[in-house]
């Protein structure tokens, strides 16, 4: 007899907490648990789509302008923005991160206090931009700055206005949420082109472009909105914000001083055209962790949902880092092998300097991303602070060996140095891995990838070899870049055939 109810008292308690499952995964979703994993890969294949159209059109439109501008003027909107937008991500506290983390009964005011706490960062933000502008224009030695840092103050509020797309986020309705946040790129592409082919507003064009790009997607984003906008401060909420916010300021401001750190220096050392160089570099090896903001982007939800499921997480971490890898390892390798025709016959002669830089930012790239979105599984139980020790060692270590190496041996000595960085901060990041998810291996994430890339890469060199005259038209850059493409894709796909399989049944 006490067998049976002993055994009757187990299985109401599993019913029980299945049904205390169940209603916590619709009180966050409205989806059953049983479809996260489905919904989490049509999430990434979603924000993807999107991602992949909307970075090519604004690559485009990097490229024509790059062209149309030249080194001086991208060199000062390159110090402009790399200034702003580094105080942009240092706002970025992730308020909006402890948003979709949290599970509070009533969700359109728990939204409204970080939209609240938002707005008011965002105006600090603003206002220590706008008093910083004379600076930046003394430190740079350039008049002009001043009025183009004043013009980009308004960032901050604009990132606290489109808070709507926290809830889209947080419910996994990557199509809504995408299709927002795709608002200000295309507006920002239509005005901005022929503003900078026709007129002589120079660097200005872009500012005009961005600001109308902004306007658009605020405007969206308010009418649609699931919840209303209004100011609803809460001293405990505040406290609980602040308190996961912390470190991920931190942890943005080692961010900081490495982007700021190493535009200054080039600036410094080399003048407004160095400064232009350094600013193509980043904003075209930036897409090397494309692939990972786009699967981290997607993934943190579900992250948030499956904290009781260590083997799903790990499972989650392996299969995401592989993922992204399949695409930063030949975008890498890509930029190394075509950066010098890109130059050639693409953005002309004067850019030839940059072409170092863009191949060694591209491989400091493809270091950084091994286990890049770890910091999510961190963030998801609500730990900020792992990942604020790792930016720091990192900005440590960029200041200690990228800018003496700049000074020593210019960009040549910079690279080695900022490699050197990179790898340091990597380790660091490896032993916190290895702390949370003790099962996991970094050499598991890099097989699936790394022999259809050598392939890839041999034959490109064949080519080369063979056809080698001293001369290489455009054409036969092209076709390079078909056969490494083409190669590498038939590879990894054959390779990586389990996993695709799952993400094709997910679309499905």
């Amino acid at each position: 007899m006490s067998h049976r109810r002993r055994m009757s008292d187990r299985r109401a308690m599993s019913d029980r907490r299945a049904m205390s499952d169940r209603r916590a995964m619709s009180d966050r979703f409205s989806f059953p648990r049983s479809e996260l994993r489905r919904r989490t890969l049509r999430g990434v294949l979603i924000t993807g789509g999107f991602l992949v159209v909307i970075d090519a059109l604004v690559l485009i439109q990097g490229l024509i302008v790059t062209r149309l501008l030249g080194p001086s003027e991208i060199g000062l909107y390159g110090i402009v923005s790399t200034f702003v937008v580094s105080i942009v991500a240092l706002k970025r506290v992730g308020i909006d991160e402890a948003f979709v983390q949290q599970d509070e009964l009533d969700q359109e005011a728990e939204f409204q206090r970080a939209f609240t706490l938002e707005l008011v960062v965002g105006a600090v933000f603003t206002a220590i931009i706008c008093a910083l502008a004379p600076a930046v224009a003394a430190v740079y030695r350039d008049s002009r700055l001043t009025a183009l840092t004043l013009a980009l103050a308004y960032l901050p509020l604009t990132f606290a206005l489109q808070a709507p797309i926290w809830v889209f986020f947080r419910r996994m309705q990557y199509a809504r949420q995408r299709s927002l946040q795709a608002i200000q790129l295309l507006v920002g592409l239509v005005v901005t082109l022929p503003l900078a082919a026709a007129t002589t507003l120079g660097v200005w064009s872009i500012v005009i472009g961005q600001v109308a790009g902004y306007f658009a997607a605020i405007a969206v984003g308010l009418a649609l909105s699931p919840y209303r906008l209004r100011l609803r401060y809460d001293r405990a909420a505040a406290q609980r914000y602040l308190r996961f916010s912390g470190p991920v300021m931190v942890a943005t401001l080692g961010a900081l001083m490495v982007a700021q750190g190493q535009q200054l220096a080039f600036k410094l050392e080399g003048g407004l055209a160095a400064a232009g160089f350094i600013t193509l570099a980043v904003t075209l090896t930036r897409y090397v962790d494309r692939a990972d903001q786009i699967v981290t982007a997607s993934i943190y939800p579900a992250i948030c949902a499956i904290q009781d499921r260590p083997d799903a997480q790990a499972e989650l971490f392996v299969k995401s880092n592989r993922a992204t890898l399949a695409w930063v390892l030949p975008f890498s390798a890509g930029v190394v092998l075509f950066a010098p025709d890109l130059v050639r016959f693409v953005l002309g002669p004067r850019w030839h300097p940059a072409i170092v830089l863009l191949q060694g930012l591209a491989v400091a790239g493809a270091i950084g991303q091994l286990g890049f979105n770890w910091f999510s599984f961190y963030r998801a139980r609500g730990q900020t602070g792992p990942p604020a020790v790792e930016a720091l060692v990192g900005a440590a270590a960029f200041l200690a060996l990228a800018v003496p190496g700049l000074i020593v041996d210019g960009s040549d000595g910079f690279l080695a140095g900022r490699l050197a960085a990179v790898t340091i901060a990597v380790g660091v990041r490896w032993r916190y891995v290895r702390r949370l998810l003790p099962g996991v291996r970094a050499w598991a994430l890099l097989t699936p990838a790394l022999l259809p890339l050598v392939i890839a890469i041999a034959a490109v060199g064949a080519v080369r070899a063979g056809l080698w005259g001293g001369y290489r038209s455009v054409w036969q850059a092209l076709a390079e870049a078909v056969l490494f493409c083409g190669v590498y894709i038939a590879l990894v796909m054959r390779r990586e055939r389990d996993l695709i399989a799952e993400l094709r049944d997910a679309l499905r």
